[in-house]
């Protein structure tokens, strides 16, 4: 029975998915399997996943395409291990990710996550300087409010108890994206979290990552916060100016964005929906954005 369970989703990436694997074959750590889920791919992805099946730490996953939520699903669904570490198909480890982050782990059995930090990279510009903690910085208290904040959690970098996904559930299979970020949030409701501030990870960067895709960020974004209100209605009672910064005004940056690409009617749905939310009347931003929108 391995310690750890490294999942791999991977779509139309079999031009570069065998160096995720490969990248995990070389962690100096040994006591692990590694579940690829090939997410309906319509490239070679078959075809090079089936060149590591004879190796007994590998097993692959194909499915009729799902989502990157569901993909992880299906793959935590079939891990053995008692830790969990997230890993996607265009990224990289460092050798000694899994040592190092194990050791503390097994060191430290209150924790339910932790993670790292990472650095940046493309084919073309090799190493980018700074890493994902220069860009969002791991505040020193980690909380749900710290986090609510913004995601500083690199899913590449994550290793999570299988006790504590038990218990907070899997990934939400209704959002287009930031689904990890929705998962830490629930985890940290729940449990300690543990920065290692190292760079164990890379994390690639290149054109068609769905990151890049604002107004999908932008709604998947406000409905994870949507829900940790849900779960914690007692949040509403923050300062206005925390809420705003880190909560309403996501919604008038959406209004923005649609009244760019004119589309009026979803202006006046996220206006609508700004005010319920806020529960008072409208503020000066709503009322310049409304007024736009007219002369539209």
């Amino acid at each position: 029975m391995p310690t750890v369970s490294v999942i791999i989703p991977t779509y139309q990436r079999g031009h570069i998915v065998s160096q995720a694997i490969n990248s995990v074959l070389a962690q100096t750590y040994s006591d692990y399997e590694i579940i690829v889920i090939n997410d309906g791919s319509q490239d070679n992805t078959s075809q090079v996943l089936a060149q590591f099946s004879d190796h007994h730490r590998i097993t692959a996953i194909h499915q009729a395409n799902q989502g990157l939520s569901a993909a992880r699903n299906a793959g935590i669904r079939s891990a053995k291990g008692k830790y969990i570490a997230f890993l996607d198909d265009d990224d990289l480890w460092e050798p000694q990710k899994l040592e190092k982050q194990i050791s503390v782990l097994e060191a430290n059995p209150g924790i339910g996550l932790i993670y790292s930090d990472s650095l940046f990279f493309s084919d073309k510009r090799g190493l980018f300087p700074g890493s994902y903690n220069t860009a969002f910085p791991t505040p020193n208290l980690q909380v749900l409010w710290t986090l609510f904040r913004y995601n500083y959690i690199p899913v590449l970098t994550v290793i999570v108890r299988r006790d504590c996904l038990d218990k907070v559930g899997l990934f939400d299979e209704t959002l287009r994206c930031c689904e990890d970020y929705d998962l830490w949030l629930r985890v940290i409701e729940k449990f300690p979290i543990y920065f290692l501030n190292q760079p164990l990870a890379r994390y690639r960067q290149s054109p068609n990552n769905i990151s890049g895709n604002e107004e999908q960020m932008l709604v998947s974004c406000l409905r994870v916060k949507e829900k940790v209100i849900e779960r914690n209605p007692e949040f509403l009672k923050f300062p206005m100016n925390f809420l705003d910064s880190y909560f309403y005004n996501f919604y008038l940056t959406l209004a923005h964005l649609y009244i760019q690409n004119n589309q009026i009617d979803k202006v006046r749905g996220v206006l609508q929906h700004y005010r319920e939310m806020r529960g008072e009347t409208a503020s000066y931003e709503e009322l310049r954005l409304s007024i736009s929108t007219e002369q539209i």
